[in-house]
């Protein structure tokens, strides 16, 4: 029997890999760096047994490493023949995309085709596995597959909503806003947020999503035409936001506040929402003892998120074969749903198949979206340095040292310079 091996990585470095001429070919390594507690690693321990059972005489050695190290040493994890077999790569132009254009990573258009994966995956879930030959996502070859997507959604403690009349979350923006004030008027902050990691950020974002159309959104992501980003969308959804800061709906001190005590605060019942990406999910589900659910923005065309990191085939790596075996059983109906089981949203999962029913109510949401083409990815993806210039300057937004107009302005030179380097 072949065995599976558990390695953790903390550097960039990658020992006794499965590739090239200097590796043994019956070692196939598959390198990832999401962390034992989401559903998506979980998802993939079934993969991992189910590709053994295929492959019985195959070494394999499932790798783990960090986020920041693939960041920062993936050119390094590519070059030469001691490579990864198949590898987690992060989406957006700054990372798979530079991959793609320096010719690291094969091109999977024929592969995605011939398993039918593109039918499955498709639209706005498809557009961060593609890149062009400058490395602009959008279009051209696929150089990855995605097994799971996120988006940016409420969070509502229905215990709180009843407590104060409403025995349903908002519909529209306007009921969603007079629940706002109502929750201040009895002293209580509506929102649970935080501008100290990214909720702010993906808050903003989402309000821009909210008035946007696809077209406005895939030029700025996409680096297409030449957006204005002062005006339309962007300036409604940004002014929307400095309101919704002023007025207070968000709390206060929000750039020394984390992701983790703002959803330790709503777990707590300290506020009735909480703005927040779906990955916040299985925790809220686990520690909550109150009546909650999720909603979406009311109103929105296009909601925040995109589909996930990509499972990607290095150039020089030695087992392609084992490497398109290996996605395909991650997107299997066993993995899908075990994915979903685990409170993920996978792209090519059985909805009806899911016993939870708050998980299937939010994959119905996702499902929705996907059918829609709707989601409007993230804001950080178009350019590099992007994500610390919008921090800084929502975290400012925040504390009323600069203003909507500003913000705008600022970003708007960023993105132009970014786009022309």
């Amino acid at each position: 029997m072949a065995t599976a091996a558990v390695t953790v990585l903390a550097g960039g470095a990658l020992a006794a890999c499965g590739g090239g001429s200097g590796g043994d070919d019956s070692t196939f390594t598959i390198l990832q760096y999401e962390t034992t507690s989401t559903a998506q690693y979980k998802g993939w321990q079934v993969a991992l047994e189910m590709f053994r059972e295929a492959h019985p005489d195959v070494d394999v050695e499932f790798a783990t490493t960090s986020f920041d190290s693939i960041r920062s040493n993936a050119k390094i994890l590519l070059t030469g023949d001691d490579v990864p077999d198949v590898m987690l790569v992060n989406t957006g132009n700054a990372d798979g995309g530079q991959l793609a254009a320096q010719g690291l990573l094969d091109p999977l258009t024929d592969v995605v085709e011939e398993n039918g994966w593109d039918e499955d995956i498709t639209g706005s879930v498809a557009a961060l596995a593609k890149y062009d030959e400058n490395g602009h996502a959008g279009s051209g070859d696929w150089y990855g597959v995605p097994n799971v997507a996120s988006f940016f959604t409420f969070f509502y403690n229905a215990d709180m909503l009843a407590e104060h009349g409403y025995d349903a979350p908002p519909a529209t923006m306007a009921e969603l806003e007079e629940m706002f004030d109502a929750f201040l008027a009895d002293g209580i902050t509506p929102v649970s947020s935080n501008a100290g990691e990214h909720a702010v950020l993906q808050t903003w974002w989402q309000l821009i999503s909210a008035q946007a159309d696809r077209q406005e959104v895939d030029d700025f992501i996409f680096l297409q035409g030449e957006p204005d980003v002062t005006s339309g969308a962007f300036e409604a959804g940004t002014t929307q936001l400095q309101d919704w800061i002023e007025k207070g709906y968000l709390g206060s001190q929000l750039a020394g506040i984390k992701a983790d005590e703002m959803e330790r605060a709503f777990i707590a019942g300290e506020f009735p929402f909480m703005a927040q990406g779906t990955w916040s999910f299985s925790r809220v589900a686990e520690e909550a003892d109150f009546a909650w659910g999720t909603f979406a923005f009311p109103e929105s065309s296009l909601n925040a998120g995109a589909s996930g990191h990509l499972w990607s085939v290095p150039a020089n790596s030695a087992n392609k074969e084992l490497a398109y075996d290996w996605i395909a059983t991650t997107l299997s109906p066993e993995v899908q749903n075990a994915i979903a089981s685990e409170g993920g949203i996978p792209v090519a999962g059985d909805t009806a198949a899911i016993e939870d029913p708050k998980m299937r109510e939010l994959n119905e949401q996702f499902d929705q979206i996907k059918a829609a083409d709707a989601l409007s990815f993230y804001p950080d993806y178009p350019v590099p340095g992007l994500l610390d210039f919008q921090m800084s300057e929502l975290q400012a937004m925040t504390n009323g040292s600069t203003d909507a107009a500003s913000f705008l302005a600022g970003l708007q030179d960023f993105y132009d310079s970014g786009k022309d380097s």
